[in-house]
């Protein structure tokens, strides 16, 4: 069975920080501490850690400089920066293996840098590069300090409990460049077979394994099950053998789908109204850090950092709830901090949390104890509280400015949309944003492959008439010329397809739903969050399910509540989920664990569920897209699986994490390379 794979990757690193043994109780080993029989005190490992550029995104992700220390780690640095000697101290070193990485680990141990050498590769040190680094660090005499040396696999990010990156920038632009050779592709999918055999060894797990023909996501396949498959039969040390005598998680296999980015563009450049996927489109999230940057009314710039941590509970119980719903919890969340703070403040016979260093020492015992004890925990609420709300307050003037909920609108119907009611929003001169203006017309695009060419100039005109980079919509009409795969390519917003309760006709749809950018030129008093969106809460557009989770669906041989499952349909083609599922039959399917390789491909795809249970719906899933995936997909998948019956569990994961902005300028430099 699947577990959490951020958790397993905070365990495993917490081991690495450990010296590779399991943690003890106080966070910190024995080192160098005499033995005693009387003794049961440890002596804290104070240490050091290095790591490059890609293993410091890794740890970033999932840990903080408070977790760092909790684990013994007074220092981290990076292994290209200037560092001076600390001797008597261990060092941990958590590097990519390669060549320029094992100069500079040698080069730190000839300078004789720190006592002993911990020694961590993010994936497996070919034997190569592991005699080059004993030629170096025995060419200086200093071999002995080196303690250790492990091949951790873990050379990927977990942003989000279910979600995986390879953090692999410009993925897609890469894959689709004419100036891509055969050498570099083939190194590229190596390394993303490296990454994904990570992320299967960190599961413990051996999937069965599909993948549409024909492209990347194919060559990854063939990679992999091929490792896997030297890994299972020819390995001393098989290092998935943790699980080979659960009789159970092998009779439970998940299916690992891969897929290209071409077969659904549309996803990447939709707007979304979840308050995660807004976050993320608006100002990106890297490395689950969020920078928003604000005017006064003076001009003056100021920028703003925010962690969005694992722990916490707010986020965790809101990022995937629509913004309204957000906007109310946030003001509930500070309307319940401020009765509690009062209480305390009254309590302690002082103002306000301010000023509790004067508490009343004239109150009751049991009264200060409660006041200084709640106070830690009420501060860390009120900065989380107040992180939300700025954030919150952030979004509602990009709504505002942006008219993103009226676009948001206008895809969710956007099969069902006239061109005379695009061309109107496109000369709308309340919709500023070019890139706004030239991502909806993109999607109504690909949401209408039947369009009439002279519709289409109409709206490029408009777009032009905006000021808008045509670029990216000149190298999207290519991608689908050349593929030639535009019921592929269709939108994800394709109007009707509800997934949960129905909004009603697309007209009575839009006519209730009063733009949320019309209640905001008041707006002054981050208090009246919850009431701004008070009238809209019931009114929200219903969920679909996009063209990635439909393939999913269909691979898991599932049925959802509905109808959907085997049914797969599509409101607005009428059979766009059997789309899916036809799709899914011409897949090249791979079983590493069998004896003899072998395509399973075509009408053989039944042989894929031969270790399913015998109702033949797998339970598990990886999904994992090749070219970038967004937080839109990956809730998407989530919705699915938690309206599933049983509930399902699915693991999402692409190249990269990329929001419109990002995926335009790549579609923008790619058309620029085409034309030159």
């Amino acid at each position: 069975m699947l577990i959490c794979l951020c958790l397993l990757l905070i365990a495993a690193l917490a081991r690495m920080l450990h010296l590779n043994s399991e943690p003890s109780g106080n966070g910190n080993e024995n080192y160098g501490a005499p033995e005693s029989k009387g003794d049961t005190v440890e002596t804290p490992i104070w240490k050091v850690l290095v790591f490059d550029s890609f293993c410091r995104d890794i740890v970033s992700t999932v840990l903080r400089v408070n977790d760092l220390r909790d684990n013994g780690v007074t220092m981290h640095m990076l292994l290209e920066s200037q560092r001076s000697s600390i001797p008597d101290v261990p060092a941990i070193y958590f590097v990519q293996p390669t060549p320029e990485s094992i100069k500079l680990v040698a080069d730190d141990i000839a300078r004789d840098l720190y006592e002993l050498y911990y020694v961590n590769f993010s994936s497996s040190l070919p034997r190569t590069l592991l005699e080059d680094f004993a030629v170096q660090t025995t060419a200086s005499g200093t071999s002995h300090q080196i303690a250790q040396v492990y091949d951790q696999y873990l050379n990927f990010l977990c942003p989000e409990e279910n979600m995986f990156s390879l953090h692999f920038s410009n993925a897609f632009e890469a894959i689709h460049s004419p100036a891509m050779t055969d050498t570099a592709m083939g190194t590229l999918i190596d390394k993303i077979v490296s990454s994904l055999f990570s992320v299967l060894l960190t599961l413990k797990t051996i999937p069965m394994i599909c993948a549409p023909r024909g492209n990347a996501a194919e060559m990854v396949a063939t990679r992999l099950d091929a490792k896997l498959r030297e890994h299972i039969m020819n390995s001393r040390h098989n290092l998935f053998a943790e699980n080979a005598d659960d009789v159970v998680a092998q009779s439970r296999r998940p299916v690992l789908v891969l897929l290209d980015r071409d077969l659904d563009l549309g996803t990447m450049l939709m707007h979304s109204w979840t308050y995660q996927a807004l976050i993320h489109d608006l100002y990106d999230i890297r490395l689950n850090q969020v920078s928003i940057t604000n005017a006064d009314d003076a001009g003056r710039i100021s920028k703003k950092a925010y962690d969005i941590n694992a722990t916490d509970a707010f986020w965790e119980a809101n990022a995937m709830l629509p913004f309204p719903e957000v906007a109310i919890n946030i003001d509930d969340a500070s309307n319940a901090f401020k009765r509690e703070a009062d209480e305390i403040t009254r309590m302690g016979g002082v103002k306000s949390l301010d000023e509790v260093s004067n508490l009343d020492m004239g109150a009751s015992t049991k009264q200060l104890q409660r006041a200084i004890t709640t106070l830690p925990e009420l501060t860390a609420r009120k900065a989380n509280i107040d992180m939300h709300m700025n954030i919150a307050t952030s979004l509602l003037d990009a709504i505002k400015d942006r008219q993103l909920d009226v676009l948001f609108q206008l895809e969710e119907q956007l099969g069902r949309q006239s061109k005379a009611s695009i061309i109107e929003a496109l000369n709308d001169p309340e919709k500023k944003n070019p890139q706004d203006k030239l991502r909806l017309v993109a999607l109504y695009i690909l949401a209408n492959d039947k369009l009439q060419q002279s519709d289409i100039d109409d709206c490029e005109a408009a777009l032009k008439a905006s000021g808008c980079n045509m670029a990216p919509l000149e190298y999207i009409h290519k991608l689908r010329n050349l593929n030639q795969m535009n019921a592929s390519l269709a939108s994800p917003a394709l109007g009707g397809g509800s997934t949960g309760g129905s909004a009603g006709p697309s007209g009575d749809l839009l006519g209730k739903f009063s733009s949320i950018s019309n209640r905001l030129a008041g707006f002054t008093d981050s208090s009246s969050l919850g009431s701004i969106f008070s009238n809209v809460r019931n009114l929200l557009p219903s969920r679909k399910q996009l063209p990635v989770t439909s393939i999913v669906e269909s691979a898991m041989g599932s049925r959802t509540p509905g109808g959907l499952g085997a049914g797969l349909r599509s409101a607005a083609s009428g059979g766009g989920s059997s789309t899916a599922a036809r799709m899914f039959e011409d897949f090249v399917h791979f079983d590493p664990k069998q004896t003899r390789r072998g395509n399973l491909a075509g009408s053989n795809a039944n042989a894929l569920r031969g270790s399913m249970p015998s109702d033949g719906a797998a339970q598990e899933a990886i999904v994992f897209v090749v070219g970038g995936g967004n937080y839109i997909e990956y809730q998407n998948l989530m919705e699915f699986a938690q309206r599933s019956t049983p509930r399902k569990h699915i693991i999402y994961g692409s190249t990269d994490i990329v929001n419109a902005s990002g995926f335009l300028a790549q579609l923008s430099r790619l058309n620029e390379t085409s034309l030159g």
